[in-house]
């Protein structure tokens, strides 16, 4: 299992660092109890370190005591050595279900520009949603890409910088457009086709700078 997390990148409001365990809540894939900092994201990952750490900070999942599960069952087999790998394997079957979301990273230029185009996959059957990266969303329909049939691809522009909310006049006209009140406009608009994009995206200054 990768020590990779879900996002290239977080917002603040994202993280909650600086957690502390003393034991019996967290543990390494393999079992290992784990005691100290970590923290966790609202995408439900929990990392160890205080912050993330790239090469350092290993994923961790709620405590389970893997000394009862390694006591012998009824038929004196010790399940213990097969912790690890049923947690492994659990997990890569439930993400190999979706395709993976990649996205983009935010760029000096798009810094400068005051944007980002984000790139996303609308499953029409059930309205699933997905967040690619460029490279992604060109090979929808492709032979390495999802299906064109079942998946419909859309981008929208994503203001990162500026004041949070709009700047205006003595008569009400928009001075200078805030993130929040630019990228609102921008959900609201393009969920009218794509319903469950107001769902995915909850946090209306990611990714702003």
């Amino acid at each position: 299992m990768s020590d990779n997390r879900k996002r290239i990148y977080y917002t603040k409001a994202q993280i909650t660092e600086g957690l502390v365990t003393s034991g019996k809540e967290w543990m390494y894939v393999d079992g290992t109890e784990y005691i100290g900092q970590y923290h966790r994201y609202t995408t439900d990952e929990v990392f160890s370190e205080a912050t993330y750490i790239d090469g350092k900070s290993k994923i961790l999942i709620p405590y389970i005591d893997t000394k009862t599960i390694g006591q012998q069952n009824e038929l004196g087999i010790d399940t213990s050595k097969n912790f690890e790998y049923n947690s492994i394997k659990t997990l890569d079957v439930q993400i190999s279900q979706i395709p993976n979301p990649n996205t983009e990273r935010v760029t000096d230029r798009d810094i400068e520009v005051g944007y980002v185009v984000r790139y996303f996959a609308y499953k029409v059957n059930d309205g699933q949603l997905l967040e690619l990266n460029k490279e992604g969303y060109d090979s929808v329909g492709s032979p390495n890409g999802l299906d064109a049939i079942l998946w419909k691809k859309f981008n929208l522009r994503w203001k990162i910088t500026g004041p949070d909310n709009d700047i205006l006049d003595r008569f009400g006209n928009i001075k200078e457009s805030g993130i929040i009140d630019t990228n609102r406009r921008t959900l609201n608009l393009k969920s009218e086709e794509y319903p469950t994009l107001m769902e995915y995206i909850t946090d209306l200054t990611e990714y702003a700078v």
